[in-house]
């Protein structure tokens, strides 16, 4: 039988229809009585398996494997499956994650960024997580490459960057001086010219010092989106808020970039980190960065601190702060010791 103009869907409903019409039937032989059923292959035909050939010999395979699993039964080989079941997951996470955005099912872990001149205060960067059906946590890994393919990384931004004020709001109010770091996509700016406006309204709602947030930019993608975000941070930089370059030092020329977009702060990429004690170029590459920053006005901070020997070096080079699991991994709880 061949089904023209035929969908997966409408393939199977046709073949379990005509399963339907033999189950249960009763054919007599002579004097004897016999119950019928039907074994059903079949193969959905499209462009990537248009060969009769191909098609025959799946078909036949298919037929051989329901009636050897005892019959009554339909099996369809469909070479668009893999692609509907992708489709399927990537829809299952995308309402996942509109649950979480709806429903507080987000969290923040916050790590500590340390001042090696002995600036008073806390800092912290917020990384952004997912609670788990089962109560684990989730990392953006996982979740936030699909996110932003899907579109929904400007509303996960919003909500990581209001989250990140009421927590400052929070700890102000308990007598803590908490800076936060937070990370924020160029699109989400290009996408949105309000949003400059709406963070430093919810920053004056608060009732928290401009300064006390920090947003992040991937510092490859600033060109992309340039205009709009030297809008962006002229609008939050008349409210105190800083603006920081991460990944740094990865464009052809980074320094030229910030003639373009005024960033308070630098944060070195961690290519440079990487086996930092063993390779001097590196070092001499960190210490640059670090002496340009100083002559521009700018904070030097450099993340992903693995080891003793990288400190080591990192103190004498001058940066300004540092970060890293050598020093403090990611937490739920902001509980490092400034002192």
């Amino acid at each position: 039988m061949i089904c023209r103009l035929h969908d997966h869907k409408a393939t199977q409903e046709r073949a379990e229809r005509l399963l339907a019409a033999f189950r249960g039937r009763i054919l007599e032989v002579g004097d004897r009585s016999l119950m019928l059923t039907v074994s059903i292959g079949g193969v959905q035909i499209g462009e990537r398996n248009a060969q009769i050939g191909q098609v025959l010999s799946r078909a036949e395979a298919n037929l051989q494997s329901a009636m050897g699993v005892g019959g009554d039964r339909v099996e369809i080989y469909d070479p668009a499956a893999r692609d509907r079941a992708e489709e399927e997951r990537i829809q299952a996470w995308v309402q996942r994650l509109r649950e979480a955005l709806a429903n507080d099912g987000f969290t923040l872990y916050y790590q500590p960024i340390i001042s090696l001149n002995g600036e008073p205060g806390e800092t912290y960067e917020a990384y952004l997580r997912l609670k788990g059906n089962a109560g684990e946590i989730v990392s953006p890994a996982t979740f936030l490459p699909l996110a932003i393919e899907q579109g929904l990384g400007p509303e996960i931004d919003r909500w990581v960057i209001h989250r990140a004020i009421a927590v400052i709001a929070e700890r102000h109010a308990a007598g803590k001086a908490t800076t936060l770091y937070v990370k924020l996509t160029p699109e989400t700016i290009a996408g949105n010219d309000q949003l400059g406006t709406e963070i430093v309204e919810a920053i004056r709602r608060a009732g928290v010092p401009g300064e006390r947030l920090v947003l992040e930019l991937h510092e490859p993608s600033v060109f992309t989106h340039l205009k709009a975000i030297q809008g962006f941070a002229q609008t939050l930089h008349a409210a105190g808020v800083r603006l920081a370059l991460e990944h740094f030092g990865t464009g052809l020329n980074s320094f030229q970039l910030l003639q373009h977009v005024d960033a308070d702060i630098i944060k070195v990429d961690r290519s440079y980190i990487t086996d930092l004690a063993k390779n001097p170029d590196n070092q001499a590459k960190v210490r640059e960065f670090a002496e340009k920053a100083r002559e521009l006005g700018k904070t030097c901070v450099v993340h992903y601190v693995q080891d003793a020997a990288s400190m080591t070096i990192l103190f004498g080079i001058g940066v300004d702060y540092v970060e890293g699991d050598f020093l403090a991994a990611a937490g739920p709880a902001m509980n490092y010791d400034f002192g």
